[in-house]
Parts: structure tokens; C-alpha cells; sequence
């Protein structure tokens, strides 16, 4: 019987060995995600920086459409 309950201990404990190798692994692949995560957004920044360097005009008049928009939708819904 002794010997029995020592072969469960040993299984449980192999058991939660694996459940915490398998933890580790999913927390190492959630840090590269959010490594190449951060890594994309600074591409994206950088692309954003330049394109308003090369077109300055058109940004500040995108961001004048989209003002313009913004207060029409607020100014229908205060309406309603």
C-alpha cells in the first residue's frame, strides 16, 4: 500500500512539473508577442512621423476633415 501512494505522490508531482513547464512556455511566447508587438507599433510610429514630414499639408487637412466630421456627428446626436 506504501508503495502504491508513493507511485501517486511521484505522478502528481510529474504532473505538476509538466503543468508548470507548460505555463513557462506560455509565458515566454505571451513576452516575444509583445516584444514584436511593441517593435511593429514603433515601426508604424515611424512610418507616421515621416509620412507627416514628406506631406505636412495633407495631415493637418486630414485632421481638419476629421474634426469637421466629429463635430457634425456630435452636433446630430445632441439632436436626437
Amino acid at each position: 500500500m506504501s508503495e502504491a501512494m508513493d507511485q501517486v505522490k511521484q505522478a502528481t508531482s510529474s504532473v505538476y512539473d509538466a503543468v508548470g513547464s507548460i505555463g513557462a512556455a506560455g509565458a515566454a511566447g505571451a513576452r516575444l508577442k509583445a516584444e514584436e508587438g511593441k517593435i511593429r507599433a514603433r515601426e508604424y510610429g515611424d512610418r507616421a512621423e515621416d509620412f507627416v514630414r514628406e506631406r505636412p499639408l495633407v495631415t493637418v487637412g486630414v485632421a481638419f476633415a476629421a474634426g469637421w466630421l466629429v463635430s457634425r456627428l456630435l452636433k446630430s446626436s445632441n439632436r436626437d
